[in-house]
């Protein structure tokens, strides 16, 4: 322990809390849908790649069907990733930038929920920071080697999450406007690190070429599809969550530190600028004609934490003096906020609403075995709510992916339960229907089944939130409903 750097021990203590709240925090519903991933092992899925699923698959063969065990893969992904932000700062600005790279990163709020929590985030930042130091060092070096690790590091990053081509983006406009650096493109070496990222590529190509194209166009034609209104609104919620969720306490020093990339004569801070930009600009540009999920630009910050550092390490700028000596008062107040928000999220504080629908699905699960014990052999459950929410936290707490459905069942599209669901598998069989308040589709639910029986509500109390309220239903003699052939399955 004495032989670690200041920056080493803090990242001990940091990973050691995100640990025991990995242990004590029951899963979101977007974990538990990634759970379902991992149940349902393939290539790739219809609204993620791969990536997402096979750390929680490597997590249940040693922790089993457990929250820790969606997220103990993620937390070494997480740790990875400060590692390599702190390696870089030191690099390019000494040992005390080290020290900075990591208590920005781990400061900013929702990079340090996601990074350690089962979303294809955590594998898709931490091969970000591996291609982007890799990179670097192939500039650097001018060996060839390292473009060959970049590329592999890229297409790990391609197998997490579609995003990481802005990395590839941010590359080409760097090395296009670097007089030092452009020399690069007339050798094979980025070239090679591309075909090699692609060819590791090749396990999403091939489930999509077999599926249609059917997570391409969903990612593509269908998300842009919605770009056709002028949202001002949505644009100013885009800048609210960046810098709420990321930079909260420090965005006047981010502020600085994109302005001096921007302008830098530095080669190192010229390239960090890159890796932030094209991400940050086209997300922002978008921003106005649709809503953008707070996670989708989360890479682009990690080359401007480590120009942030830079500038806290040399402390020669006026903001940058201003946080070195709040130092201290901002990582305890975002401590903290940590814990407050890891303990609420375990236990619920009084009069604090939840900040994600995690409690009471262990009630919901023991009332629906109940009520399939009083159904035939054979049954499944069916989950109707927001998304796919009440499908996959149901899944998750009967430890039953093979026996819980969502709306495809009724004919109705759900992302991934689309590919889930066979309805002629199921023809003739009862179902435990499980349906959130405000969520009622009685039309459908009469189309699919002979008869449909109420059986009553069931409302779980949340401290300190409103209760869960759902409608109980005993489907009789499934009716199969296929999907519409538009939709991809």
């Amino acid at each position: 322990m004495s032989r670690l750097p200041v920056w080493g021990r803090w990242l001990l203590a940091v990973t050691l809390v995100r640990a025991i709240f990995a242990a004590l925090l029951p899963p979101t519903p977007e974990e538990s849908y990634h759970w379902n991933f991992a149940r349902h092992l393939d290539w790739s899925y219809l609204d993620h790649p791969g990536m997402v699923a096979w750390p929680i698959a490597l997590g249940r063969l040693v922790f089993g069907d457990t929250a820790f065990a969606i997220r103990v893969v993620p937390l070494f992904f997480a740790a990875g990733t400060t590692i390599l932000l702190a390696r870089m700062a030191r690099k390019l600005y000494g040992e005390p930038a080290a020290l900075w790279a990591v208590l920005l990163h781990t400061i900013q709020p929702v990079t340090y929920v996601t990074s350690a929590s089962g979303y294809p985030d955590s594998p898709l930042l931490f091969f970000w920071t591996l291609a982007m130091t890799l990179v670097w060092e192939a500039l650097e070096s001018g060996r060839g080697v390292a473009w060959i690790k970049a590329g592999i590091a890229l297409g790990f990053g391609l197998n997490s999450k579609y995003t990481i081509v802005f990395f590839g983006v941010s590359v080409l406009g760097y090395l296009l406007t670097s007089a030092r650096d452009r020399r690069h493109l007339a050798t094979p070496w980025p070239y090679l690190a591309a075909a090699l990222a692609i060819l590791l590529f090749a396990p999403v190509l091939w489930w999509n070429y077999r599926h249609g194209w059917a997570s391409f166009r969903y990612q593509s034609v269908e998300r842009l599809g919605s770009m056709n209104e002028f949202h001002p609104k949505a644009f100013l919620k885009y800048v609210a969550l960046q810098w709420g969720a990321v930079v909260p306490l420090t965005l006047p020093l981010a502020v600085v530190a994109a302005r001096r990339g921007a302008r830098s004569a530095r080669p190192e801070e010229r390239y960090l600028f890159w890796c932030f930009a094209p991400m940050m600009a086209f997300f922002m540009a978008v921003s106005w004609t649709m809503p953008i999920h707070v996670l989708w630009p989360l890479p682009c910050w990690l080359g401007l934490t480590v120009l942030m550092s830079g500038m806290m390490a040399e402390g020669g700028d006026a903001i940058a003096f201003a946080y070195r000596r709040a130092a201290p008062w901002i990582a305890g107040v975002m401590a903290a906020i940590v814990l407050l928000v890891g303990i609420h999220g375990a236990v619920l504080l009084p009069r604090v609403p939840p900040l994600s629908p995690t409690h009471g699905w262990d009630v919901v699960a023991a009332r629906v075995r109940e009520l399939r014990a009083e159904l035939r052999p054979g049954n499944f459950v069916v989950g109707l709510g927001k998304k796919y929410f009440v499908a996959s936290q149901l899944a998750f707490q009967l430890r039953a992916p093979d026996e819980v459905y969502g709306r495809p069942v009724l004919g109705q599209q759900e992302l991934q339960y689309n590919f889930w669901t066979d309805p002629e598998a199921l023809a003739g069989r009862d179902a435990a229907i499980v349906v959130e308040a405000g969520h009622e589709d009685p039309a459908a639910l009469a189309r699919s089944f002979r008869s449909v029986e109420s059986a009553g509500e069931l409302v779980v109390p949340l401290r300190g939130g409103k209760p869960l309220r759902f409608l109980l239903y005993r489907g009789r003699d499934y009716i199969p409903t296929p999907l519409p052939p538009e939709f991809p399955h």
